[in-house]
């Protein structure tokens, strides 16, 4: 093979492997952009995340009395986040359909504002999909002076359609603490209401 022969294909070896890592890089871009949608649906069909824009609205009508459902109502605090948290009633039971109500009292034990966020879980994953959250502290960021309580409702529904074999809902919080300036916080009164 002559020395101009052999120039050649090793060029073409080159264009090959250069054609090859372009193609792997846009295939990589491609990826990282489809793995946020993909992660969102993930998530949301488990029951960890339903964003602000997509919440389950409440079905109209009767409640099925025939049909009972226990909610069970928890939270977990980030480790240093200073408030403690706790659900007027840890279970209520429901009717299939029934607009219900529970409180958490919120307190900031610390000498300074805390700014957080309480991320909700929904157990079993596929109640997640029937569970309405009409009304929620978890909806938007929440501040709290020191030394505060406050009182805030979860107003609920469990809409028709969910398993039959489901007779136990699990709604967990988890609270995250946010910078002193995140924005949309809603800042807290002192005292319960």
């Amino acid at each position: 093979m002559s020395g101009d022969a052999q120039s050649e294909t090793q060029q073409q070896r080159r264009r090959r492997r250069g054609l090859k890592y372009a193609l792997i890089g846009v295939a990589m871009v491609g990826f990282a952009f489809i793995n946020v949608p993909l992660f969102r649906v993930f998530c949301t069909h488990l029951g960890i995340y339903v964003p602000a824009d997509q919440k389950l609205a409440a079905t109209t009508g009767p409640a099925d009395n025939s049909r009972s459902v226990n909610v069970l109502f928890s939270g977990v605090q980030a480790s240093g986040i200073g408030i403690a948290f706790t659900p007027d009633q840890p279970m209520e039971t429901v009717h299939i359909g029934q607009r219900a109500e529970n409180k958490f009292t919120f307190t900031n034990n610390t000498d300074h504002p805390v700014s957080f966020r309480a991320i909700h879980d929904i157990y079993p994953y596929n109640a997640a999909t029937h569970l309405a959250l009409i009304q929620c502290f978890c909806f938007s960021n929440q501040t709290m002076a020191p030394h505060t309580s406050k009182t805030l409702p979860v107003i609920y529904q469990i809409n028709r359609g969910m398993d039959p074999l489901i007779d136990r809902v699990s709604l967990m919080y988890t609270l995250e603490p946010l910078a002193a300036a995140a924005p949309s916080a809603t800042p807290l009164a002192k005292g319960g209401e």
